[in-house]
Parts: C-alpha cells; sequence; structure tokens
C-alpha cells in the first residue's frame, strides 16, 4: 500500500469487519451451562461426515480468547464484527430456563468489542438448533417458531442496551438445502416436502421476530433508539443460464426463484414469488400455511438486507435425476455436483476460476446481487455479512501467511461494492468471511478463511498478509 490518497474511497462510517458464527469459533461446547445443538450431537454421532473427522467442541477457543481475539480486531483495523449467538447459551434446552452464565459471556464480549470502537452485528440463529427442539421434529415442527421468537425476545431485552444491528436467520436457504435436500447436514434428510415447509417456517419465524423487534423499538427498548435495526442474511447466489437455449433460460430463472426469490421477495417485497408457489403447488408440496402467515411477510420487512456472497451457479435444463455433491477434501479436481431432477442442474464454467474447493470466484456476480436489493427497494441499506475465499494454508519461515491470493480476492470484490456505491446502492459495510481460521461445517478445519491463522494444537494466532492489508484499507478507508 502506498501513501498516495486512495482510488477506491468508501462512504464515511463504512464499516470494515469481518464475520464469524458462535459454534465455528467458540469451543466450550458442552461448558458453562451450554446445552447441547444439533450440530454438537451430529459430529459427535456422525465424525465420518466431517472432514478429518473435526468437532467444533474445541473449534477456536473464542470463548476463553475473546479479549485476545478483540484486540487482534482492533489491530487489523476492524471497526465492525458480525457474530452469532448460540441459542443454548442462552436457553441450554432451547426454551424454559436461561444460562446465566453464557448471558454474561455475550455481555462481556459485547463490551469488550464496543470498548474497542468495534460495533457488533449480531445474528440469532446460524445454524444451531438447540437438540431438544430438534428431537421434536426441528424445523418442520411450527413449535419452534414459537420458541425461536421467545428466544429473540429474550436477546433484544439482555443485549439491547449494547447492540444496534440485528439480523434474524443466517442463509436460510443453505441450511435448508442442505439439511433436507442434499442430506449433507443436520438433519440428514432428502425431502423436498420436508424443505419446503422448512423454508417456509424459517420465513415465518423471521417476520414473528421484526414484527417483535419493530414493537420493542417503538417501546424504547433499545437503546440506539430509532437507529436499532433488523434485517435477514441470505446467501445469494447469482444464476445464469447454461446456454442460450430457452430450456436453459427457464431452468436459471426456476433455480434463482428456489434458491434466492423464495427467501429475499417475502423478506422485501412481502410475498412469495408466484411462478415458484406455483411449480410447489404443482408438485404438491406447497407448505402447510395459513393466511395469517402471509400477511405477516407483507406487514414485516426488514430494514436492511445482509448479502452472503461467494460464487455463481450455471444451470443447464438437463437434469435427468437429482445429485448432490460438496468438495470438503480441498483437491481442484473435485467438482461440485447439484441437480433437481426434471428441473435445474448447475454446471461449471469452462472459462472460470474456482478454489481448490470448486466454488468459481466471480465478484461481478456480487454487483448484481447488490443491485438486486437495490431494485427490490430503492436506498435499503446492504451490508456484504460473508465474502471470502478458503485456501489451503500454513505457516511460513516468518510465522505468518502471505495470502496475497485472499487480498486480491477482497479488493477485487470491494472493487465491485464500490462501483455499487457509486451507483446509487445503499452499502453500509464489508464483512470478510472470516476473522480465523475456524471449524467450517463438513469441510472441518482444512478449509482456511480468516485474517488469523489458527494453530490447530496450540490454538495461537497469527496475523496473515491479508490481516496486515486490511487494516491499512480500513485506516485509509480505501484503497
Amino acid at each position: 500500500m502506498t501513501n498516495a490518497s486512495p482510488t477506491y474511497v468508501f462512504p464515511k462510517g463504512f464499516v470494515w469487519g469481518s464475520a464469524t458464527a458462535a459454534i465455528q469459533v467458540e469451543g466450550a461446547a458442552s461448558l458453562y451451562g451450554k446445552g447441547p445443538s444439533n450440530w454438537d450431537v451430529f459430529c459427535r454421532e456422525h465424525p465420518e461426515k466431517i472432514f478429518d473427522r473435526g468437532s467444533p467442541e474445541v473449534a477456536c477457543d473464542h470463548y476463553h480468547r475473546y479479549k485476545e481475539d478483540v484486540r487482534l480486531m482492533k489491530e487489523t483495523g476492524h471497526t465492525g464484527y458480525r457474530l452469532s449467538i448460540a441459542w443454548t447459551r442462552i436457553f441450554p434446552e432451547g426454551y424454559g430456563r436461561t444460562n446465566p452464565e453464557g448471558i454474561a459471556f455475550y455481555r462481556a464480549l459485547f463490551d469488550e468489542l464496543l470498548a474497542s470502537g468495534i460495533e457488533p452485528n449480531v445474528t440469532l440463529y446460524h445454524w444451531d438448533l438447540p437438540q431438544t427442539l430438534a428431537e421434536r421434529g426441528g424445523w418442520e415442527n411450527k413449535e419452534t417458531i414459537e420458541h425461536f421468537v421467545h428466544y429473540a425476545r429474550t436477546c433484544f431485552e439482555l443485549f439491547g442496551s449494547r447492540v444496534r444491528l440485528w439480523s434474524t436467520l443466517n442463509e436460510p436457504a443453505w441450511t435448508t438445502l442442505q439439511g433436507y435436500v442434499t442430506g449433507l447436514h443436520p438433519p440428514n434428510q432428502t425431502s423436498h416436502r420436508a424443505a419446503i415447509q422448512v423454508s417456509h417456517n424459517f420465513n415465518v419465524a423471521h417476520a414473528r421476530v421484526v414484527k417483535d423487534f419493530q414493537a420493542m423499538k417503538r417501546a424504547g427498548a433499545f437503546a440506539a433508539g430509532a437507529e436499532a435495526q433488523i434485517g435477514l442474511v441470505l446467501n445469494m447466489s447469482t444464476v445464469y443460464p447454461a446456454t442460450k437455449d430457452p430450456l436453459d433460460v427457464r431452468a436459471a430463472r426456476l433455480a434463482d426463484g428456489v434458491l434466492n426469490r423464495w427467501f429475499i421477495d417475502p423478506a422485501l417485497k412481502g410475498v412469495y414469488p408466484e411462478d415458484i408457489w406455483e411449480l410447489y403447488r404443482s408438485c404438491g408440496i406447497l407448505p402447510v400455511h395459513t393466511e395469517s402467515e402471509l400477511a405477516l411477510f407483507r406487514e414485516n420487512t426488514v430494514d436492511y438486507i445482509g448479502v452472503n456472497y461467494y460464487y455463481p451457479h450455471y444451470a443447464s435444463s438437463d437434469a435427468p435425476e437429482s445429485a448432490y455433491h460438496l468438495n470438503t477434501s480441498g483437491k481442484a479436481n473435485e467438482d461440485c455436483v447439484f441437480a433437481i431432477k426434471d428441473l435445474f442442474r448447475f454446471v461449471k464454467n469452462p472459462s472460470g476460476k474456482y478454489t481448490d474447493w470448486g466454488w468459481e470466484i466471480f465478484p461481478e456476480g456480487l454487483y448484481e446481487l447488490l443491485w438486486r436489493a437495490q431494485e427490490y427497494r430503492p436506498g435499503i441499506p446492504v451490508y456484504i455479512t460473508e465474502n471470502g475465499v478458503g485456501m489451503n494454508e500454513k505457516l511460513d519461515d516468518q510465522g505468518t501467511v502471505n495470502d496475497e491470493a485472499r487480498i486480491e480476492f477482497v479488493r477485487e470484490h470491494l472493487k465491485v461494492a464500490h462501483r455499487a456505491i457509486s451507483n446509487g446502492v445503499n452499502v453500509k459495510g464489508y464483512y470478510m468471511w472470516a476473522l480465523m481460521d475456524n471449524f467450517s461445517w463438513v469441510n472441518g478445519f482444512k478449509k482456511r478463511y480468516g485474517f488469523l491463522f489458527v494453530d490447530r494444537a496450540t490454538q495461537a494466532r497469527s496475523i496473515k498478509a491479508s490481516g496486515r492489508w486490511y487494516r491499512e484499507v480500513s485506516a485509509r478507508n480505501g484503497f
């Protein structure tokens, strides 16, 4: 980085941050009153499903090292930090009694962040469902919605004096897809009917929490007053037709509807997309629903939207069978596979640049997603809540990681964000995934994403070259 004025200058107050999730970094999975989540149990009972039998039991030991981690955030230029609350640290059984130790931990963490000039952006649900609720049907059971709403209200009451930015759910499309279609994540189902019901219940739970949030805000429950905001974090992938064939164009539209519009339309427009509703109706898998639930969408849209973006898709209509495969090895010649029979199949872009995990690097897709939010609701605040690249990495002789490829990845995506801002999109901040190398679900610990390298044997943190670069970007509010 030179001393010359930045070419890409971001708006005053732009948030420079990174993101994590509770189960991926905290550790102390069965300590200090925390109850078991579905992922805790899944990893214990099916270690063979996790790359190299990785486990979140210790993860990055953030629970014990949070002060060090906040100090390292400050050293790497963070002005914001996106994290999630572990539901079972607040309610060990998902409902009923609260856990004072868990409450104290998050209060201390938020206080540490605020004292360091780092604003927390808090996600209520990042996939770790209380095991007691999982055993009673999980998100297929509408009772889970009631417990989630109560948990959310409790968090607002407990932490509303410290937290201004909230989101209800992280990536409901991805957790539905992997938990109920591909069967790669808990509860390991492969049922389209269950998936559609779960996705609807997610949308209802989100709208119910937004309704409560707004009522509590009007009643003065948040120290930030009118500036307190609630949003939804969606993993959206741009979907392009594999060819100009009208059948592929139709397949791309369907794929976009299933993966993106089914979630973003209720959150921003207040209604489900008509074509996908009709698709599910024609297949006999419409979710069990009520008119009052659908009315919730119309009456409780979000204050902001969080965009998680990693890669695009290319859809072909040639899908003779359903098939799913996720690259968890980090071997560059192992492709991801996703197809839903007779609807669409994702194919590889022959001219694309790919990570070792088979994800295409295509910054331009981020621009399209940011602009989509603007088209849906002009001026709505948008946060890039996740964007990053997983790599195979190890410390060099200087005790760091020279991750120039990550710097290039982030730089190119920030250029796209800057162009979106210049064209009128209200992009408020960028949270790279992730703060540190962490437990990456079925990828275990091999797939490293962080600004901080974490030694698996000692838990020692080391700032990578990307973290030092990010510090300078934040200090100059651009690059």
